[in-house]
């Protein structure tokens, strides 16, 4: 018989990571909204799109180093 690799997740538990992750949403497009102009006037290939998405991406990354060391 096979046995689940998943993590069994409750239902409380997955309102509280979907309300981080909404968060965390909200406040990379904050960051990227503010950032923008700087970013293209350096760059001004770069839409505002792929701006947001690589400050979303380094914030998650930088968040499971983080993770990881506690």
């Amino acid at each position: 018989m096979k046995t689940s690799k998943h993590r069994r997740i409750t239902p409380s538990s997955s309102k509280a990571a979907l309300g981080r992750d909404a968060r965390r949403e909200i406040e990379d497009f904050q960051r990227a909204i503010d950032s923008y102009a700087d970013r293209f006037a350096r760059e001004p290939h770069l839409s505002f799109e792929q701006h947001w998405f690589r400050l979303a991406a380094t914030s998650r990354l930088a968040d499971g180093e983080e993770r990881r060391r506690s």
